[in-house]
């Protein structure tokens, strides 16, 4: 199988986390020094304003709290932690004040970070205004969502490790262990980790529908329509930042709300995000580092329902000495497979305009879809696959080649 089909680097994703928690350590790090440095000072009062600074943040983060801003950093997570970080800077007097997370000691409270995840935020947004750059932003749109899931993480432990750290300095006792939540299973896990699994399947249930609106949009052959709904992606993003500041509790209950309307359409969203999202990378991809020879496996989508694999379904197209095995990973259950015969059956490479087809005739007959990764090596590809090849004649009217494209992506 190809690592084309991975939907971002490994090495690029990796280095953009490693800086994400480096630079909140380094916050947070200086946030603990000032406080250790009035721990040392044995001579200085403590004001009473501390203690009560203390006492609010030995309180862990609350449900609210954490759960509240999920849904704007699902929709843009760099826009959506600068916005939390301009809230704990410049929201004084708006802010509810019982929010650890957006406290004086959260490592929000920092204009570095306020202004690192704005420049990230304008690097990541400018390309999504119009169709022709809107496909590289598009590619790797996932690294964005995963970043904003371990930001979000790591704030929550340092928030937590920040709160025990203050409540000590204080004279205050220091948090209290997570309490064990014990499951009808031989595992357990603590209420912190049940919060930050809730987080991840929160975030990434929500960006995938909202990344299969904007391949959507993408497709629609309006110019300006790709700046419009960026605009009000960021605009509904501050709104519910805002409304999270004023009150965690119905930003929580908002938040709910989306997530349960995305989860319905999930499933049927997921498989065609998948999809469009490899056809997008594999294409960046063919740019900067074609490969180097064909191979007899590689990920395919059924265009429809094909045996025991529903549409848009990623699979991989195994070849055999008898024929081909189609095989569907699966999570938890076996492998879903399905065995072609050479014998009963016919395989046909067609060249397409987003995507290349694999036509199945025979005792077994659909459509099976994949990149343009190895376009530039198509009759190789095809030997490999045992398919005979069809190449579309490069002088199809525009008219043809705009609905060849409407009937790719459908």
């Amino acid at each position: 199988m190809t690592t084309a089909n991975s939907c971002s680097s490994p090495h690029f994703v990796r280095q953009l986390m490693l800086a994400v928690f480096l630079l909140l350590t380094v916050v947070s790090l200086d946030g603990r020094g000032q406080s250790a440095s009035r721990a040392g000072n044995r001579e200085a009062p403590i004001s009473s304003a501390e203690i009560a600074q203390a006492q609010q943040l030995s309180q862990s983060l609350g449900v609210a709290d954490w759960l509240g801003p999920l849904a704007p950093v699902a929709l843009s997570p760099f826009f959506g932690i600068a916005c939390l970080s301009g809230l704990a800077l410049y929201g004084q007097g708006f802010v509810a004040p019982d929010n650890a997370f957006l406290g004086e000691a959260s490592p929000l409270h920092n204009e570095t970070v306020f202004v690192v995840f704005l420049i990230l935020t304008v690097l990541t947004s400018v390309p999504r205004f119009t169709k022709v750059s809107k496909p590289f932003a598009q590619a790797v749109d996932q690294v964005e969502a995963w970043a904003g899931i371990i930001t979000m993480l790591v704030l929550k432990f340092l928030v937590q490790q920040t709160a025990g750290l203050d409540a000590e300095t204080a004279g205050q006792p220091a948090l209290l262990p997570d309490q064990t939540v014990v499951l009808m299973s031989p595992l357990s896990f603590t209420i912190s980790t049940l919060l930050a699994i809730a987080a991840i399947i929160n975030v990434f249930v929500i960006n995938t529908v909202k990344f299969f609106f904007e391949v959507l949009i993408w497709i629609t052959p309006i110019p300006t329509v790709d700046a419009i709904f960026e605009i009000a992606n960021k605009a509904a993003c501050a709104f519910l930042m805002a409304v999270y500041g004023y009150s965690p509790t119905l930003a929580t209950v908002i938040n709910l709300a989306l997530f349960l309307a995305a989860a319905i359409v999930f499933r049927w969203v997921y498989r065609r995000e998948v999809f469009f999202r490899t056809m997008l990378m594999d294409a960046c991809w063919a740019m900067l580092a074609p490969p180097q020879q064909a191979k007899s496996e590689i990920s395919v989508f059924p265009v429809s329902e094909f045996g025991p694999f529903a549409a848009r379904t990623r699979c991989r197209l195994q070849r055999l000495d008898s024929g081909w095995r189609l095989v569907q990973p699966g999570l938890i259950a076996a492998d879903t497979v399905l065995e072609i015969s050479q014998q009963a059956s016919q395989l046909e490479l067609e060249t397409g305009y987003f995507t290349n087809v694999l036509r199945v005739t025979g005792e077994v007959s659909g459509e099976l879809t994949f990149s343009r990764y190895y376009n530039s090596q198509l009759p190789q590809l095809a030997e490999c696959l045992g398919a005979s090849l069809n190449v579309q004649d490069p002088q199809t009217p525009a008219a043809s080649r705009l609905t060849g494209l409407k009937t790719e992506l459908s």
